[in-house]
């Protein structure tokens, strides 16, 4: 029986998710002070991930008026099942439900992280002013904005792509990085622990349910589709 290959771009993602596994600034979150600098940034990421998945339940499900039945019933209900964990998830720190988004925000208010800038960030989008443009405004750190930038230009690629995306960028990646920042908050001891539910939150459900549900939805995307998994892999 001949010896299986990998695809040369499916090797290369999986050696980057792992190099980002091992990256030493989850040891050098070692403060609160780090800490609070880490969410102050981090925060435009959770932002982001929002809009990525939007635009995924937009172009699966059908979120628009007047209402059209989804072309793939199946697709429409994984990708609403993440939908519904990560806008409107039961918190462990309070009473009642919010987005994983809020549940960030409070934990950044917890540790006594400036919330200023996010919050600034999205009363302008909400009130219609581009994101981008916002982000600037609001005083959000140079490094968000360029991560978000890069995010945002997803958004006008093909579904697959950004289902791509969203398996190898995120759902597949985020338990990788989680755990070994988890992992330190804990052993160091520092009192973050809405930041902490958060991390493992996200580990269990990125891990399970959303990571398996992401790699079905590509899987059937990319079915559509011959020889796109090859451009999915390198996305």
């Amino acid at each position: 029986m001949p010896t299986p290959t990998r695809n040369p771009s499916t090797a290369a993602a999986s050696t980057t998710r792992d190099s980002l596994a091992a990256h030493p600034l989850y040891r050098a979150v070692s403060s609160l002070p780090r800490l609070r600098t880490f969410t102050e940034h981090h925060v435009a990421c959770v932002w982001d991930f929002m809009s990525l998945l939007k635009s995924l339940q937009r172009d699966l499900a059908g979120t628009g008026v007047p209402w059209c039945p989804p072309a793939d019933p199946e697709a429409a209900r994984m990708i609403n099942e993440i939908v519904l964990d990560e806008e409107s998830d039961r918190l462990s720190y309070r009473d009642g439900h919010a987005s994983h988004f809020t549940w960030y925000v409070e934990a950044m208010a917890e540790l006594g992280a400036d919330t200023g800038p996010i919050g600034r960030f999205v009363a302008s989008v909400g009130a219609g002013a581009p994101p981008l443009a916002a982000m600037a405004q609001a005083g959000l750190p140079a490094a968000a904005v360029e991560f978000t930038t890069t995010t945002l230009a997803f958004l006008a690629e093909p579904l697959p792509i950004r289902a791509a995306v969203f398996l190898h960028g995120r759902e597949n990646l985020i338990p990788k990085m989680f755990m070994p920042l988890l992992d330190s908050l804990q052993q160091q001891g520092l009192p973050c622990e809405r930041f902490r539910g958060y991390l493992a939150r996200h580990i269990e459900v990125d891990g399970g349910a959303h990571g398996e549900f992401a790699g079905a939805l590509l899987a059937r995307l990319c079915e559509r589709q011959p020889g796109l998994h090859a451009a999915c892999d390198a996305a």
